[in-house]
């Protein structure tokens, strides 16, 4: 079974942008497709581009707190589970069923990293009466602690500081706040994203060639449990293709299908 994860950047409405992800979608053949920042995306529409991908199942939650909409699509039938855009989620929370697998797709606060300690608390929280296969994916816009050695050998905490929006992110009494992601780890989810080095999602080259820009994985695929013995792994999708599409690189999973 074949995933992808995709923060697309409002929506991909230019044409150039929407054409280049439909051409690359179109070449990857995916089972299912979790997005976030679907802004502006009708039902009828997100159904209508899913089917030429041969994902005839989909889901848009059109959260009314949020103009950053959550989709789903997938060739096998979607059972809707729960859904909620009530605080403390930032763009809300989106949980189906495929196949006997739980997929909780949620975009999590850009802002201050106590924002996302609440959402990941809830979350937590959420997870623990299911005890069949689960994956939560999206942009949780929270740096993990098992990539701690990269960003301490690359200065990372340094730069952060020296970027109003970064400091304000990340970073909470000078220190990273590896929290939000440290209660997901706790609550049992697994991380199969890690690897030796970064497998960093942000930034893209969407804006061009940057100066000395911060490299950090904030997109991820977890999986309980339960979910290992399929054997999942994700990966960030690089190259030229994906370069200039959004400012997030996509995250490809790949698990056993019974």
């Amino acid at each position: 079974m074949k995933v992808v994860q995709y923060n697309i950047l409002d929506g991909c409405r230019t044409d150039e942008r929407y054409a280049l992800l439909f051409d690359w979608l179109k070449q990857q053949d995916y089972d299912i497709a979790g997005f976030n920042e679907m802004n502006d995306w009708t039902k009828a529409e997100f159904q209508r581009e899913m089917e030429k991908l041969g994902m005839s199942y989909t889901f848009l939650y059109q959260m009314k707190t949020s103009p950053y909409f959550i989709g789903i699509a997938s060739k096998f039938p979607i059972e809707k589970i729960h859904k909620t855009d009530e605080a403390p989620f930032h763009h809300g929370l989106l949980h189906v069923k495929i196949q006997q697998i739980h997929f909780l797709v949620t975009h999590l606060s850009p802002f201050e990293s106590t924002i996302r300690e609440k959402e990941t608390a809830e979350i937590a929280d959420y997870i623990q009466s299911i005890y069949e296969p689960l994956m939560l994916m999206g942009d949780l816009n929270t740096l993990s602690p098992l990539d701690q050695d990269y960003y301490i050998n690359n200065r990372s905490k340094e730069k952060m500081i020296q970027r109003k929006f970064s400091n304000r992110q990340h970073i909470l009494n000078g220190e990273i706040n590896y929290q939000p992601m440290q209660t997901l780890l706790d609550a049992g989810l697994h991380d199969i994203g890690v690897g030796e080095s970064l497998d960093y999602s942000l930034p893209t080259k969407i804006k061009g060639e940057l100066n000395d820009p911060v490299y950090v994985r904030i997109d991820y695929m977890l999986v309980n449990q339960a979910m290992l013995q399929l054997n999942p792994k994700s990966t960030i999708i690089h190259g030229e293709k994906v370069d200039v599409i959004s400012d997030h690189y996509p995250v490809q999973g790949q698990f056993d299908h019974k």
